[in-house]
């Protein structure tokens, strides 16, 4: 694995203030099943977070299962938990588009991202896989990987306003 996506996986982690090894282990392991995906589906969703959170602290049906229970998000509820299985087949279908359509720079990947974050599927871990299936729908559409530094959330917040 090359530095950058290592760089990538650990920001990303660091981002999140999960700052072990196991977790940074599991990031690696998550991203690998990933990259060798030909396209995002809702079971590579799942399966993508199941690897993820494998050794957090969380319910079994809470590790690659869409959540059961609200969740706040600075400040505002979640998309209620009835809607997140059709609002996540939408977004599947418009994340596999911005492979062919990215926008310059990636923009329309990284609308995805955000709405992605809005609709926050999982109990926890929503901040990295997004942003694992933000980089691989950049790499599927021949952009680079972007890493945000730690340092720089502040920076990436602002995408969320």
């Amino acid at each position: 694995m090359d530095q950058t996506t290592l760089d990538f996986l650990e920001q990303s982690n660091w981002i999140e203030g999960v700052t072990d090894g196991d977790s940074l282990d599991q990031a690696v392991l998550a991203w690998k099943y990933l990259v060798k995906q030909k396209e995002i589906t809702v079971p590579v969703v799942l399966k993508t977070h199941k690897i993820l959170m494998l050794h957090q602290h969380l319910q079994p049906d809470q590790k690659g299962y869409f959540r059961k229970i609200p969740v706040y998000i600075g400040g505002r509820e979640g998309l209620p938990v009835f809607a997140i299985r059709e609002k996540m087949e939408e977004w599947v279908l418009d994340a596999m588009t911005s492979v062919k359509v990215p926008g310059k720079d990636g923009k329309n990947i990284n609308l995805d991202h955000i709405q992605y974050e809005k609709i926050h599927p999982f109990v926890d871990g929503n901040g990295r896989t997004g942003r694992m299936f933000m980089n691989w729908t950049r790499l599927k559409a021949g952009l680079p990987i972007l890493v945000i530094w730690e340092q720089d959330r502040f920076e990436y917040y602002k995408w969320f306003k």
